[in-house]
């Protein structure tokens, strides 16, 4: 396959269910987070199918994101589909961090533009990036965000460390987060097979998270970074033990987590 149609089949499969969530109420004059484009709730339907029927996605119901108002969705990142299968379980807009080298590309761009993903450099120290996701939350917008940095291709399996970037941003905005956790996808970091390969794909919602004794002053505070970020990990590993267990796929030397018995 041409790399420049691999390109473009992502593009369109990745960004444009970005504007396809379904509003309980569509209004084509009001546009506003959550809402969706009536002409387009056939692109939205095909993403269900896609995710669906390619990678048997189940989840444990609608990522439990506010109706209205800002919120950041944090996610493990196993492979380069993980966006698409969050997106089909939202009924919010999600705007990307996307890779600038990505975001930059002719074919692709046109769709982050329209989609308000926030081009990032992989330096992990991109300013620019992190002022245009406070922005987007003061705006009202849902702001997903993988705390890793980086793809752990263990089918959720793994876990990477946090970085220290989506904390910051967590407690600088004030706004809720929500913990997701990825299981059953592709091991691969490659576009390609990650789009094509059948699997039993899986994402389990949590609930929101308690950063009610932080305050934004204390967002350059490296222990309560520290703190955060550590939150993060218990809260995704929690996640990960329920939705590996129900798999029957928990691996070796992961425990139960306080309060945490086998799923029923």
């Amino acid at each position: 396959m041409s790399p420049w149609l691999l390109i473009g089949l992502t593009a369109v499969l990745l960004l444009l269910p970005s504007l396809l969530t379904p509003g309980r109420r569509p209004s084509a004059r009001v546009s506003r987070p959550g809402e969706i484009v009536p002409s387009l709730m056939p692109l939205w339907w095909l993403t269900r199918a896609y995710t669906r029927g390619v990678h048997g996605l189940r989840s444990n119901g609608w990522a439990p994101l506010p109706e209205r108002g800002p919120a950041i969705l944090i996610a493990n990142h196993t492979c380069c589909i993980d966006h698409l299968l969050l997106q089909a379980r939202s009924r919010r807009v999600l705007g990307f961090m996307i890779a600038k080298e990505m975001y930059e590309l002719p074919i692709v761009h046109a769709f982050c533009v329209l989609t308000g993903c926030i081009p990032v450099n992989r330096d992990g120290r991109d300013l620019q990036a992190t002022r245009a996701a406070l922005r987007a939350l003061e705006e009202g917008k849902v702001l997903p965000i993988f705390p890793e940095g980086r793809i752990t291709p263990e089918s959720g399996r793994g876990l990477g460390p946090m970085r220290p970037g989506a904390a910051f941003i967590a407690i600088r905005s004030g706004a809720p987060v929500i913990p997701a956790f990825l299981s059953g996808t592709p091991p691969t970091v490659d576009i390609g097979p990650s789009l094509w390969t059948p699997t039993r794909s899986r994402v389990r919602f949590g609930d929101p998270l308690d950063l009610s004794d932080f305050s934004p002053s204390q967002a350059g505070d490296k222990e309560v970074l520290a703190e955060v970020c550590d939150r993060f990990d218990r809260a995704l590993r929690r996640l990960q033990e329920i939705s590996l267990r129900e798999a029957g796929e928990l691996p070796s030397g992961v425990e139960h987590p306080a309060g945490v018995g086998p799923a029923e």
